[in-house]
C-alpha cells in the first residue's frame, strides 16, 4: 500500500500468528454459573468486559477450549456485527468464545501484542475490514479475510518504540477531544 522503512516488511496477518481461530459456531447450553462465555457484546472500545457474560458448564468449556483457548496477552477481534474491534486479553480468568469473536495468538518474540492492537485500529486495517466484511443483516469478517489482511511489520524493538510513542501522545488526543 505504501513504502515502509528499511527493516520493515509487509505481511499478511495470518502469516505472523501462531493461531487464528474463532469461538464455537453452535450456541451452547447456558448455565446459571460456571465458566464465562464471551461474545462480541462483551467487547467495547477495545476493552474486554467479563462482568455481564453468560455462563457455560465446565464440561462444555473444556470441549470448546481445546480448539479456541484465549489466554492473557492474546488479542480478541470482533468479526460479527461491528467488525475489526480488537481487545487484548488482560486477565488470567478462564473463559470461552462464541463465533462472533476471533482469537489471535502471536509469538511475543516477533510481534508485540499492543503494536498489533493499534495496527488493527489503523485506517489501513479498518478499511480492509470494511471491504472484506460480508453479509447484509449479520455482517461477518471471516477468518480467511482476517488472515489475508495486509499490515506493516517493523522489527520488535521498533514496534515497542511505536507503542510507547502512541501511548505518550494518546492523553493529549483525549484532551483535544474534550
Amino acid at each position: 500500500p505504501f513504502d515502509v522503512p528499511n527493516g520493515w516488511r509487509w505481511v499478511y496477518l495470518g502469516t505472523i500468528l501462531n493461531k487464528l481461530t474463532d469461538g464455537t459456531h453452535k450456541t451452547p447450553k447456558y448455565a446459571n454459573t460456571g465458566v464465562k462465555f464471551v461474545s462480541v457484546k462483551d467487547m467495547s472500545g477495545g476493552i474486554l468486559y467479563l462482568d455481564n457474560t453468560k455462563y457455560i458448564t465446565l464440561e462444555e468449556h473444556n470441549e470448546l477450549y481445546s480448539r479456541c483457548n484465549p489466554e492473557r496477552g492474546d488479542i480478541l477481534l470482533s468479526k460479527v456485527g461491528t467488525t475489526g474491534v480488537p481487545a487484548i486479553v488482560d486477565t488470567d480468568e478462564t473463559f470461552s468464545l462464541f463465533v462472533s469473536v476471533a482469537l489471535l495468538k502471536m509469538d511475543a518474540e516477533c510481534v508485540y501484542n499492543k503494536y498489533l492492537y493499534y495496527v488493527i485500529y489503523s485506517p489501513l486495517v479498518q478499511k480492509q475490514a470494511a471491504e472484506n466484511t460480508r453479509g447484509v443483516g449479520n455482517k461477518n469478517w471471516v477468518l480467511d479475510a482476517i488472515g489475508n489482511t495486509v499490515i506493516p511489520l517493523p522489527p520488535l524493538a521498533e514496534q515497542k518504540r511505536i507503542v510507547a510513542k502512541i501511548e505518550e501522545l494518546l492523553p493529549y488526543c483525549d484532551q483535544l477531544v474534550k
